[in-house]
């Protein structure tokens, strides 16, 4: 019987050294099977996704059709110059709209106990017709009685009451303001009226605002019905001079516009600021625009805690702020099929604390500074005063759109989450798309950017999570830029026509990964690394088309060297400066003229002269004599 080795074994149990040293060696090669593939030049590569969050991702665009617009939203020269702000008085503008808000509180209150329309006067504006529903409760006798009375009133009605007056040419003048109370609805139709022109005069402008009622403006695709702001006194439309301007708002109700053309309205903030949907903590607005432009307002349309407000067909033209606004509170507002042009900031501009804002079919062209501004940035960043929620805007979708020839940026991310760009066409000379301050689990998939930008897309600082699939970038100073982002995962992108970098990574917090990318141009690198950040991971990626800049001259150094030009126009100033002072100097005494004659020279103090043995000391002549000396001297002739 053989003996057992190890009694602290069970007989029949042995163990082996060499599996330890092959379970070593097996994790080993396990670890180092990528370097082993590609020394074999072995490349295993998992194709890029093909859906994200439930959104099927597209490829990269070739030829990006133009947006469809029908022809209400198409706008006459989008190459004229953008709206301005007036200039005026930021104090007496503020008081104005505080002035308009006790208005319509005083207004508010005297609705509850009036039961038939009624002109109440107010300091400071125009007087108010105020509609309120007939029907009311009366008690007599122990009981109670319903009385009814009217609820729905029309051009006609405010004829009747005072505050509207007819015109020869068919129009009508609102000369007095107009509150909608709860359960009023106002119908002003293109049928009855075919322009309203709110009155603007030095007592006040007139406005048309319903608290809890419903304001419906109707006209038709051939009779469309025109609200104007209007200036009596110059025959011209209403400017804002710093006394605010006529304008129309909906507190927590319904307003539609149909076929409507609305110009020269609002003032100052987004609830005078031309045509506002303006909800309450406890009641949202609703409501739609179709078929309507809006120019030469303050805000093109303003909507804030407002829930599926829906714009389509529309334009928002020469406003002097936004296009549109979807201010904070708004929920599940969309645009479709409608264009901002020219306006004096923004084109299209989604606030902060939004949710499941939805734009597709848009054209924004020619804005003062960006063609689409989402801020999902939350209200607050800690605890505020007001005890506001500080959760991020949510579910912005941008698709199918077109941003030409802004004033900054294309389409602006600032902030949010869960926003998606979706086969989106950009045309710009700064920035294509940028994500940046948070803009966290962002997918931006299928855009075309083109124009040769400086920066076809930017990413960062602090955009999580990016997801950049399909994109096309032609002709851009740096295809795309990442700057302290985050995780950021680049597939299927096709840059072409770089000029100095395809891909700029920087900030040691930048991690890039992705499959299947293409980089084409003439610059200095395809992929640059810079900040300390790490190479990117872009397994499968093509850069062979990518020619490097080798032969270079003065004038391609400061193309790819904007800085140098600084330092080269300092040195240049220093040098100028310095040769124009040595040409320009200065005589040897700042003062020649205060510099004495001295052509004679002017004898001893004290003159000693000899005689006989002794010296005797004769004293000088006096300033006087001396100075007749000097001047027999230049005066007598020579010999």
């Amino acid at each position: 019987m053989p003996k057992n080795r190890h009694p602290e074994r069970e007989p029949g149990v042995r163990r082996k050294a060499y599996t330890v040293v092959i379970a070593l060696a097996f994790f080993v090669c396990l670890g180092g099977l990528p370097k082993i593939l590609s020394s074999l030049h072995l490349k295993i590569n998992a194709a890029p996704p093909t859906s994200s969050n439930g959104i099927r991702l597209l490829g990269a665009p070739e030829a990006p059709q133009a947006v469809p617009l029908p022809p209400v939203a198409r706008p006459v020269n989008p190459a004229q110059p953008t709206a301005t702000l007036p200039r005026v008085s930021e104090s007496q503008e503020a008081a104005a709209v505080t002035n308009e808000d006790n208005r319509l509180r005083t207004m508010l209150h005297d609705s509850f106990r009036t039961y038939q329309p009624k002109i109440i006067p107010y300091r400071g504006s125009l007087p108010t017709l105020v509609l309120t529903s007939g029907s009311h409760y009366v008690y007599g006798w122990g009981y109670r009685y319903l009385v009814t009375g009217q609820s729905t009133y029309t051009a006609a009605d405010l004829v009747h009451n005072g505050a509207l007056r007819l015109l020869p040419h068919g129009g009508a003048l609102l000369e007095d303001n107009v509150f909608v109370a709860s359960g009023v609805h106002l119908d002003l139709s293109s049928l009855d009226v075919g322009a309203i022109y709110l009155d603007s005069t030095p007592r006040g402008s007139a406005s048309i605002v319903s608290w809890g009622g419903s304001l419906d403006f109707r006209g038709t695709s051939q009779q469309p019905l025109t609200l104007q702001g209007w200036d009596e006194s110059t025959m011209q439309p209403a400017t804002d001079t710093g006394n605010g301007r006529p304008y129309i708002r909906e507190v927590a109700g319904r307003m539609t516009l149909s076929n409507v053309h609305v110009s020269s309205l609002g003032f100052w903030s987004g609830r005078t600021g031309g045509v506002a949907w303006t909800g309450l903590s406890t009641h949202n607005s609703f409501g739609a625009a179709v078929a309507t432009t809006f120019t030469g307002n303050t805000y093109g349309a303003f909507v804030t805690r407002g829930h599926n407000v829906r714009f389509s067909a529309d334009l928002f033209e020469s406003n002097q702020l936004d296009g549109l606004n979807i201010h904070r509170g708004a929920v599940g507002a969309s645009v479709t099929f409608s264009s901002a042009v020219r306006n004096g900031a923004n084109g299209f501009h989604v606030g902060r604390a939004t949710q499941r804002t939805f734009l597709q079919h848009d054209v924004s062209q020619h804005n003062g500074t960006n063609g689409f501004l989402v801020d999902g940035r939350p209200l607050v960043s800690t605890a505020s005063a007001s005890g506001n929620g500080v959760s991020p805007g949510s579910g912005t979708r941008i698709e199918n759109s077109a941003a030409l020839d802004n004033g900054r940026t294309g389409i602006l991310i600032e902030g949010g989450n869960g926003t998606v760009l979706k086969a989106d066409q950009v045309c710009a000379r700064r920035t294509g798309i940028a994500l940046r301050y948070g803009a966290s689990n962002t997918i931006v998939d299928g855009n075309d950017v083109r124009c040769r930008p400086r920066t076809g897309l930017s990413i960062g600082p602090t955009a999580p999570a990016t997801l950049l699939s399909g994109n096309a970038v032609s002709g851009a100073r740096i295809g795309v830029l990442v700057s302290s982002s985050g995780h950021v995962e680049m597939d299927n992108s096709l840059i072409t026509r770089g000029r100095v970098f395809g891909i700029s990574v920087r900030g040691a917090s930048s991690v890039v990964v992705g499959k299947r990318n293409v980089i084409s141009g003439t610059g200095y690198r395809a992929l640059n690394v810079r900040a300390d950040s790490k190479p990117p991971a872009l397994s499968g990626s093509n850069t062979t088309a990518w020619a490097y800049q080798k032969n270079v001259t003065i004038f391609s150094y400061l193309e790819f060297h904007p800085l140098a030009i600084l330092w080269l126009s300092i040195v240049f100033l220093v040098i100028v400066a310095g040769l124009w002072v040595r040409r320009r100097r200065p005589p040897p005494h700042p003062y020649p003229e205060s510099t004495q004659w001295t052509g004679a020279i002017r004898p001893a103090k004290h003159a000693r002269v000899l005689v006989g043995a002794s010296v005797v000391a004769q004293p000088s002549p006096s300033r006087s004599q001396d100075r007749e000396a000097r001047l027999d001297g230049m005066t007598a002739p020579a010999g």
